[in-house]
């Protein structure tokens, strides 16, 4: 760890960005709930500098997203540039070559100050914190960062998610409060061909399938050919992530996909070995057996799915938002009700905690200016770095509807270049893509989980969300060698059979031969590993 971390270094720079990162307000169900001593940021008038009189650079390495602009001529960083006097020098690394890019800078030594959207797992982040290329920011929060410290006064849960097993913090969140971007895995009907077919909404799942029956046989969209997909989705997991909680699993929300808890018995249960996740299979595969389940559900993603909603082909299908659907359906569709499962559940567990991402920045050990970094990286979690990191600037990118409603200007809205929304947005702001050190919140968001059908979908079913939402779980070194041995090892078997369940490669007699085979590759030593992580996360 580099040794000039001076209190005095950059007092100016360090002063300015105090002022600047104080909290205006945090809404009592949003964020901000008082204002901070230190008064709301003021426009600066002297550059940042250190205390040889030199203006502060940091070096920071950055994932870009396909709708991103050049993060260098970005409004969000010329303005904050502009507040706080302290200069960033990005180097872009398109997300789909990041991770590598950044495992062989970590491994290398060769690392930035700092790294922004680092989409860092846990295990990553205690292993490079371990090993001091990560500096612990425990110390920093306490005296730099009064935004994220109100942050964990009002979610403890923040907290103690991007706690390491060794009590040290080394990454900063991305927190979400936006309970619609939570709820990931929603199901739309399509009120269009309801209408036709004479359908009213579903209340259980054997209505469901009704329903889904009635599109594929009632000529649904009225072209007179057989062409209806019932239901489709992005990939085979949106549709149990969807599915599961009407079976009663996944009651501890989405951060865990194969653990929750066993209420009956009051220990952690493996969701796959399950009998309500065989009957949960046998359910789906009764919907693709008969073709009521997309038949490319295994080959599915976002295009296809958006293709055939805008050949109106679609009755029913899981997203976010119905905005992937296609612009000229996306209105046909409503949000449906909980069902009620064969055992009396009703619950929807595709909720994502609050924190969904633990490793979204981190400081390095290289960075001689780490009180200046935290401070600088800190306001972006009060109320009014939140609305320029995701509104930006008041004429430039959006405007002001009164009683703390904005919306964006006409040229993000309706590009005249035919740009979507997160591409003329991504143009001057770096939200799209998630993943950010910063706050999502529904006052602020205006992607496709504030569209009114994906709101009114969260309020309809909010009730029968879990009542606790676990963050994903830290690990110890030897920990972290067991999950991603043993762990991928289940995960992988997992997967592979639930295929062949749901297509009938694997019969369903072959159940106890499937849960026997998990025991022998170490079922129980995964468990108690888990175990472990969970007494820790809930002390």
């Amino acid at each position: 760890m580099r040794s000039n971390q001076s209190e005095g270094s950059g007092r100016r720079t360090m002063d300015k960005i105090k002022r600047l990162a104080s909290i205006s307000t945090i809404a009592a169900m949003a964020f901000v709930t008082a204002a901070c001593a230190n008064g709301p940021s003021q426009q600066s008038t002297e550059g940042g500098e250190t205390s040889g009189g030199e203006p502060i650079t940091l070096k920071m390495l950055t994932s870009r997203a396909p709708v991103h602009g050049d993060f260098g001529n970005m409004l969000v960083w010329r303005e904050y540039e502009a507040l706080s006097g302290v200069h960033v020098e990005w180097e872009q690394v398109p997300d789909a070559n990041f991770a590598e890019k950044r495992n062989i800078l970590l491994a290398s030594g060769d690392v930035p100050d700092a790294i922004f959207r680092a989409q860092l797992q846990n295990s990553d982040i205690m292993k490079y914190g371990a090993d001091g290329v990560f500096i612990p920011l425990n110390d920093l929060i306490e005296r730099h960062a009064p935004n994220l410290k109100r942050i964990f006064e009002l979610y403890p849960e923040v907290e103690k998610g991007i706690t390491q097993p060794d009590g040290n913090i080394y990454s900063l969140p991305f927190v979400s409060d936006f309970q619609s971007a939570n709820y990931g895995s929603k199901l739309f009907l399509n009120e269009k061909w309801m209408g036709r077919i004479g359908a009213k909404e579903p209340t259980t799942t054997e209505e469901y399938y009704a329903l889904l029956k009635g599109f594929k046989e009632g000529d649904a969209n009225g072209n007179g050919a057989m062409d209806e997909v019932p239901l489709t989705a992005p990939n085979i997991d949106a549709v149990i992530n969807a599915l599961r909680g009407f079976w009663g699993l996944g009651n501890r929300g989405s951060a865990h996909a194969m653990v929750d808890m066993d209420e009956e018995k009051g220990e952690l249960r493996f969701i796959p070995a399950d009998e309500r996740y065989r009957e949960l299979l046998e359910y789906i595969a009764r919907l693709y057996n008969e073709k009521l389940l997309d038949e490319e559900i295994f080959t599915m993603n976002n295009p296809k799915m958006t293709a055939k909603g805008e050949a109106d082909t679609v009755g029913s299908f899981v997203f976010v938002n119905p905005v992937p659907i296609g612009q000229t359906t996306k209105d046909d569709y409503i949000g449906m009700n909980a069902l009620v499962g064969p055992r009396g559940d009703r619950m929807v567990s595709s909720i994502n905690p609050k924190i969904r991402a633990s490793g979204a920045f981190v400081i390095t050990h290289r960075n001689a200016h780490p009180e200046e970094t935290m401070k600088w990286v800190d306001y972006w979690y009060s109320e009014e770095g939140m609305k320029l990191f995701f509104m930006g600037v008041e004429g430039g990118t959006f405007r002001s509807l009164g009683e703390d409603r904005y919306e964006y200007v006409e040229d993000i809205t309706h590009n005249p270049s035919g740009l979507t929304l997160d591409e003329a947005v991504g143009q001057h702001l770096a939200w799209p893509g998630a993943g950010q050190p910063t706050v999502q919140t529904e006052k602020f968001s205006k992607g496709g989980a504030s569209y009114p059908s994906a709101l009114e979908a969260t309020a309809k079913v909010n009730a029968h969300f879990p009542k606790e939402v676990w963050a994903a779980f830290t690990y110890t070194s030897d920990e972290s060698d067991v999950m991603a041995s043993v762990g991928n090892d289940l995960t992988t078997y997992v997967n592979e059979m639930t295929v062949k369940f749901i297509t009938g490669a694997a019969p369903f007699t072959e159940w106890g031969a499937y849960t026997d085979t998990l025991k022998r590759m170490g079922l129980e030593q995964y468990m108690q590993t888990y175990r472990q992580a969970y007494d820790r996360y809930m002390q």
